[in-house]
């Protein structure tokens, strides 16, 4: 198993993060990928945008495998930043195994509220995540 490599493009992964992270609008979003057409370990900043969740699940590749992160406004809470982990259904199945074990490292390195896995088009409802969100911050 191979381990992801978060360290080679460290300095603008985290400015990336960062933007979103302290964005109080929920309007900014990243889409993290691998480098090398997804053929790599590195993670790579694939995507930074403005347009929020909705925007951000329209973007995704069916054919990679990649990480969105967002904040998400949450009932009487405030913004709440999530990652999605998306497997697209044409990613090949050696490469889901073993970026499936880079999944923690990369939801720690984001420091988010909330994490949603998504394997196919339907998962990325705006409306299903949001859902999501607040049922699990209710407390």
């Amino acid at each position: 198993m191979s381990k992801i490599d978060l360290s080679k493009n460290k300095a603008v992964l985290e400015a990336a993060r960062d933007v979103v992270l302290k964005d109080t609008t929920a309007n900014r979003y990243v889409i993290f990928g691998y480098a090398d057409s997804g053929q790599s370990n590195s993670l790579v900043v694939e995507e930074e945008e403005e347009g929020g969740l909705e925007e951000l699940v329209s973007e995704f590749n069916s054919g990679r495998y990649q990480y969105g992160l967002t904040g998400v406004q949450s009932d009487g809470k405030g913004v709440k930043q999530i990652l999605i982990i998306w497997q697209g259904e044409g990613t090949p199945i050696l490469r889901k195994s073993a970026c499936a074990h880079h999944a923690g490292d990369v939801t720690k390195f984001m420091n988010v509220t909330m994490t949603v896995k998504a394997r196919s088009e339907e998962e990325l409802d705006a409306d299903l995540i949001r859902n999501q969100l607040d049922k699990s911050s209710k407390y």
